[in-house]
């Protein structure tokens, strides 16, 4: 399924989750007296854990190959059709912001900026002021200046990027930008809002003379083509192959390649993203060797077949379970509330209660993975000990669609409601390795009396359906902030617009209310307290029949890569991104591996499951 994002601003692969949600450290800076590391209220981070591992390499001149399951949609990161992880991932690859947020401290750190400030205003706002590190620089070789941040905020308020989720953010709680002297900006936010420090210093900063275009010239512009950006990476001409594949290669004039938050990461020289469509090639691929790492996403692959294999047995290939402090990201079914049958909350639960999770867990999950009952799930920012457990319940559905109006069936067997139309629904899907899991779903909603259509289509024609609401009820994947931010998904003035995360068409006066009211609370329990609030009333008019979810990541790789001894960081969601910025090709272990599969010999496989922080 297409996974999307959150968060509207693009980050670097470790950072860009995070950045947008903050943590309590974070808070600390923002609303408290300077820290020990601060000079007339100017901070820089201070001394903390450099981020790579020391024992990194570059002398491999492989390319890294990472597998998509469709080409996205665009390569921009604003504009229609833009809000998924793929481009994110690239994107973060190319394109800096001005701070990141430390995986282990959860403190600011610096990127573009090499110290930072912020001042409390009389009236409740705040100003933030940003020294750009002089040294920085775009690929094109143009130093990174304070007109460039002001235009990458410009260019996300302009309407003509058509843009909601971008211009809300950047458009509403800023006043313009002012640029103080050539590598020194200030902005001063509207209004109270805890968080607005993040989404400013974390927003990627783009070369002034390439965003300050009219919106159409740029949507067309960069559609297929990136723009120079100050990050690791950069896309040459003729490494794209629209359709199939992308290529980047890492720079060898990266300004930032001895910073402690830069060293030792980005080992790769070059990364591939190819599309491969079906899940089981990729695995097929895997084994041969022409991938270097697999993400297990089949519970049975995981527990039945994977012990079994002969490279797994012999050592070749090293099997993890890594288990992390990551926040949870969500899935499940987003149904269409702007018209039948799902504007109606009866028909919205019936389908939940007819969603047979149990039946999946026992038949195809092996029990790996946890019911999902809260839209901020796994921490203690959600209602799930108090939300309603929303389990499979045919009689119940069966009530509920009874007194929406859907009282008799016709001769095929399918229900008929209140507006004499068969209650027929077409689930559109972009992957056939979900086939297997829809056909069993399927057929507890047949035997409920609802026409369950199953459509396989290419995963970019999906991603777009769903942006412009073309859907009855589609599965979606969200990953998660460390701090949530709960209005890009469930702000009224989102519902009717496109491409933002409101899929469902959510509206809800009481949310909107209490959306201001989280922004201008500054201390934490009182911000748990809103979200939970907002987590239950979200819950309880049921948008999505939520699926299922997990707190580790299951990986296959070659016995050829270095990597730090956590495997991964501490609050890291995808293990393709962890890889690309913190893990190496190692000669010694190449070498090694090389020899052991000659003389068919078996390398030490290590432990399966792994948990770094307990």
């Amino acid at each position: 399924m297409p996974r999307a994002v959150r968060s509207p601003l693009p980050f670097r692969p470790l950072l860009r989750t995070l950045v947008a949600g903050g943590t309590a450290l974070l808070l600390n800076l923002a609303f408290t007296a300077p820290s020990a590391h601060a000079t007339d209220g100017w901070q820089n981070g201070g001394d903390y854990r450099p981020l790579g591992d020391p024992r990194a390499l570059r002398t491999s001149d492989k390319a890294l190959p990472v597998v998509w399951r469709a080409f996205p949609n665009t390569l921009r990161r604003q504009g229609p059709n833009s809000n998924s992880v793929s481009i994110a991932a690239v994107n973060a690859l190319v394109y800096e912001s001005m701070i990141g947020i430390h995986p282990d401290t959860e403190e600011y750190i610096p990127l573009l900026a090499k110290e930072w400030k912020i001042d409390q205003n009389p009236d409740g706002t705040q100003t933030f002021w940003f020294r750009l590190d002089q040294r920085a620089h775009f690929s094109d070789g143009a130093p990174v200046t304070a007109k460039d941040v002001y235009y990458s905020w410009w260019h996300r308020v302009q309407e003509d990027r058509n843009d909601p989720s971008n211009r809300m953010t950047f458009a509403e709680n800023y006043q313009e930008p002012v640029i103080v002297d050539p590598y020194t900006i200030k902005v001063t936010t509207k209004e109270a809002n805890w968080r607005l420090f993040l989404y400013f210093g974390g927003m990627a900063i783009y070369p002034e003379k390439y965003v300050h275009i009219p919106g159409e010239q740029f949507l067309k512009e960069y559609n297929w083509k990136m723009m120079p950006g100050s990050g690791p990476y950069i896309l040459k001409e003729g490494d794209l192959k629209k359709g199939d594949s992308l290529t980047l290669t890492r720079r060898d004039d990266w300004w930032a390649e001895n910073e402690p938050w830069a060293k030792n990461t980005y080992n790769f020289k070059k990364i591939t993203f190819s599309v491969i469509r079906d899940q089981e090639l990729e695995y097929e691929k895997f084994k041969a060797g022409e991938l270097d790492f697999y993400r297990a996403t089949r519970a049975q692959r995981w527990v039945q077949d994977l012990p079994r294999e002969n490279v797994i047995k012999k050592g070749w290939v090293k099997r993890r379970k890594i288990y992390n402090q990551a926040p949870q990201g969500i899935s499940g079914f987003a149904m269409n509330m702007r018209k039948p049958p799902f504007n109606d909350r009866r028909v919205r639960l019936a389908f939940a209660h007819l969603f047979n999770r149990e039946r999946l867990m026992e038949k195809l999950f092996f029990n790996q993975y946890t019911f999902l009952d809260s839209y901020y799930p796994g921490r203690d920012w959600g209602s799930e000990d108090t939300n309603p457990k929303i389990r499979f319940d045919p009689d119940r559905a069966e009530e509920l669609l009874w007194e929406a109006g859907y009282k008799t069936r016709n001769d095929a067997g399918y229900l008929v409601g209140p507006d004499g139309k068969q209650f027929e629904i077409t689930l559109e899907y972009g992957s056939q390795a979900w086939e297997r899991i829809w056909l069993i779903v399927k057929e507890d909603y047949e035997e409920a009396g609802i026409k369950f259509n199953l459509k396989l289509i290419d995963p970019s024609t999906l991603f777009k359906k769903v942006g412009e609401r073309q859907f009855d009820v589609t599965f979606q994947s969200f990953s998660a902030l460390l701090f949530p931010n709960p209005e890009t998904s469930w702000r009224s003035d989102l519902a009717d617009l496109p491409h933002n995360n409101n899929v469902c068409g959510f509206k809800n006066a009481k949310v909107d209310s209490l959306l201001k009211l989280y922004d201008m609370t500054l201390d934490r329990p009182s911000q748990k307290k809103i979200t939970r609030e907002i987590d239950s009333i979200v819950f309880n008019e049921h948008p999505y029949a939520l699926a299922w979810g997990s707190n580790y990541m299951r990986i296959l790789y070659w016995d050829r890569f270095g990597h730090p001894d956590t495997y991964i960081s501490r609050i890291g969601q995808q293990p393709e991104e962890e890889i690309m910025q913190l893990w190496w090709f190692d000669p010694e272990r190449e070498a090694a591996l090389d020899a052991a599969m000659k003389a068919d010999q078996s390398l030490p496989q290590g432990e399966v499951i792994v948990k770094p922080w307990g």
